[in-house]
């Protein structure tokens, strides 16, 4: 009996400081597997605004953040697929792009934060846990890290 191997494993990135290790985790899964990697970014539109209405500096950010993921792929010799998605939220935007590409393994990178004395997960992360319809991994920084 075999255990679970991905051929498809999508990393959404957005700018925060785990980005740069869940793509090097995807690329190093996905060498192992010989799977695909893509790497998705969300640019959020606010609701009063015509999807598609987006800044030209938002979007060169969320390029430069696609190339840096790209760079760390070639980094370790693997190709890495980007995807820019525009969207008014993150999360359902994730889980239609698992959806639609067809992976079988999401990589999810989250920051240490707290809120009100807490632990804090943001609402994107979440939202991609509970509703992914593939198998999910979380990727988080350790907690000594929020003072860095």
């Amino acid at each position: 009996m075999q255990g679970f191997v991905p051929r498809r494993i999508m990393a959404p990135i957005n700018g925060s400081q785990t980005d740069d290790e869940v793509v090097r985790l995807a690329c190093r899964l996905a060498r192992r597997a010989r799977a695909r990697v893509n790497v998705v970014t969300v640019l959020e539109v606010k609701r009063s605004l015509a999807l598609g209405t987006v800044q030209d500096a938002d979007t060169e950010k969320a390029e430069a953040l696609l190339q840096r993921a790209k760079n760390v792929g070639d980094e370790l010799d693997t190709e890495v697929e980007t995807e820019l998605l525009q969207a008014r939220e993150a999360g359902p935007a994730i889980v239609d792009e698992i959806s639609e590409w067809g992976a079988d393994l999401v990589v999810i990178g989250l920051p240490f934060r707290q809120r009100f004395g807490e632990f804090y997960m943001g609402k994107t992360a979440p939202y991609v846990l509970r509703h992914a319809p593939c198998r999910a991994m979380l990727f988080r920084e350790p907690q000594e890290a929020v003072g860095d």
